[in-house]
Parts: structure tokens; sequence; C-alpha cells
């Protein structure tokens, strides 16, 4: 029974809906003054932190927000993998004209959600426009748009997966549920196979297509 709660709550955890990643307390009381700013996620436009890691005795990191009078609290990886599914999983309707992103050309609109997070049509309509005012308006787009779109993207892809190990490989201790006793969680996986599997698939992703980019780039310069 132990294992199958185990198996459970490992399924709940990937699909961000366990207990541990949903439930939220609230406090009220001062800001910290002295977060290490690489703890910090969000900054409100004051500079002062909105949101940040608080990490405890026992090593465990939890997530706080700062909200108008009060604070939020949840587990770092509940938000790490919530912020990942939301970037990766593309929406039914474009943001942009409201097409739907799951018809016929929905293996376009995928590729090109990745990239612009508008769907295919949308993404045609603009490049087309840029066309038009010339070769030298068009170059200066795929130089500097798409290839800060990609090196943007990376950045952000970096920190996910970084987060996403850590929810991944680490086993969860201490977390107490609602009769008061203390619950252990094991690994998702091992630390060798997220890194022969998902680490591995996205590296070979990112390097592509960075190298496609630079390689695009290259050739351009060279036709002038």
């Amino acid at each position: 029974m132990a294992k199958l709660q185990n198996v459970k709550a490992i399924k709940e955890m990937l699909a961000g809906t366990h207990r541990t990643q949903t439930r939220q307390t609230h406090y009220y009381g001062k800001t910290s003054t002295e977060i290490p700013e690489e703890d910090i996620y969000e900054r409100f436009e004051d500079g002062k932190p909105k949101m940040w890691i608080e990490t405890d005795a026992n090593g465990h990191r939890t997530l706080v927000t700062q909200h108008n009078g009060f604070k939020s609290r949840e587990s770092e990886s509940g938000y790490l993998i919530r912020k990942l599914k939301k970037e990766l999983e593309m929406p039914s309707k474009c943001p942009n004209c409201g097409a739907d992103m799951h018809g016929p050309e929905k293996r376009l609109n995928e590729k090109f959600w990745n990239t612009h997070k508008t769907c295919f049509g949308c993404v045609l309509e603009m490049e087309q426009k840029i066309r038009f005012q010339g070769e030298e308006a068009w170059d200066k787009y795929q130089r500097e748009k798409m290839h800060a779109n990609a090196k943007a993207f990376f950045v952000d892809a970096d920190a996910d997966v970084k987060g996403l190990k850590k929810a991944l490989t680490e086993e969860i201790r201490g977390v107490r549920n609602a009769d008061g006793d203390i619950e252990s969680y094991d690994a998702a996986m091992s630390e060798k196979k997220f890194n022969e599997t998902v680490l591995k698939e996205y590296k070979k992703f990112k390097k592509k297509t960075l190298s496609e980019l630079k390689n695009g780039k290259k050739r351009r310069q060279n036709k002038k």
C-alpha cells in the first residue's frame, strides 16, 4: 500500500496537483531585507523583492510571494513544474488572432508556438509584411529578432530544466499531512536517468537550434 501511495504521489507531483504543490498559506509580517540575490525570482517596479525563496533548517525551499499586505507560500518544485508546463503547452486558440491551434495546421502551430507564442498563420503574415519592406529589413529581422528570441528562450529554459531536475531527482522529506504525521516521498527518477534522458534531449535540441540560427547568419553574410 505504501508503494502504491508513493506512485500516486509521484504522478500528482508530475502533474502539479499534489497537495504540497497546490496548498498555499497566508501570513502577515515584514519582508526580509537580506534576501540573497540568487534566491529572488521577481521584483516589483521599485526594486523590492516580489517572489523569493526561503530555506528552512532542513534545507526545504519554499517560494514566497509578496502581495498587498500579506504573503503566500508554496513549494518551489510545484511552481517550477507548473511554469514549465505552461511554457511548453500550446493553447487551444491563438492568443493573437483566435485561430484554432489544434486544427489541420497543428504541427506547424506547435513549431511556431515554441518560438513566437502565436500560430503559424500569424507568423506567416508578420514575415510577409517584413519581406515587403525589402531584403535589408528581412535580414535584420532574421539576425536580430529570431536569434535574440532563441537566446532569451534558452536562458529561461535552462533555469526551468534545472528546477525540474531538482524536483524530480530529490526526495521530499518532512512533509506534514492533514493528520499531523510526517511523510516522505521518493524521487521520481535518479539523477543519472534524468541526465541521460531529459537533460540529454534538451541539450541536443538547444545545440541544434542555436547552431542552425548561427549557420544561417553566416550564409547571409557570405551572400553579401
